[in-house]
């Protein structure tokens, strides 16, 4: 839980501190900060249990979004 809450805090920071403001604002908009329930409930109905449904919501909040790396041209 600590994992997901620091990645929102710090995708949070970063957008704060983007030049462009309004990328910053589209993002916040668009690709916003979910909650730990959120991933909670999702990795549940794909069947992750116990220890690997928080295994799961770790590994995630360690991942890059690919989407919006791509839309950014950083991949």
């Amino acid at each position: 839980m600590q994992a997901h809450s620091l990645r929102n805090k710090y995708r949070t920071q970063a957008r704060k501190l983007m030049k462009d403001r309004k990328l910053a604002q589209y993002l916040d908009i668009n690709n916003y900060n979910l909650s730990f329930e959120y991933y909670e409930n999702k990795y549940l109905k794909q069947g992750y249990k116990h220890d690997s449904l928080y295994e799961k919501i770790l590994d995630s909040s360690t991942r890059s979004n690919k989407f919006v790396n791509k839309s950014l041209g950083i991949m």
